[in-house]
């Protein structure tokens, strides 16, 4: 994903994923940040034009969201089922 002046590439949606899926989120952002995954607390920097990214094993089931802390954009909503 990128992020360029607060518009999100591709659009914020939903992405489902079946539990026990490995899930690896990259995004850039054109100012610094923070990528959080909520309901499994990872997180990781985005420093202004370099991707960030997280990688983990999708163990809950259930709809999470994944946004950015300083500009509070929510990314995608993450469903494990």
């Amino acid at each position: 994903m990128t992020i360029t002046k607060r518009r999100i590439d591709p659009p914020t949606g939903r992405v489902t994923v079946g539990k026990g899926q490995l899930v690896r989120i990259t995004v850039t952002s054109d100012v610094p940040d923070e990528l959080h995954v909520h309901g499994y607390d990872l997180g990781a920097r985005l420093p202004a034009g370099t991707p960030g990214s997280v990688e983990f094993r999708a163990d809950k089931t259930g709809l999470f969201e994944a946004e950015t802390h300083e500009t509070e954009l929510v990314l995608f909503q993450l469903v494990v089922r």
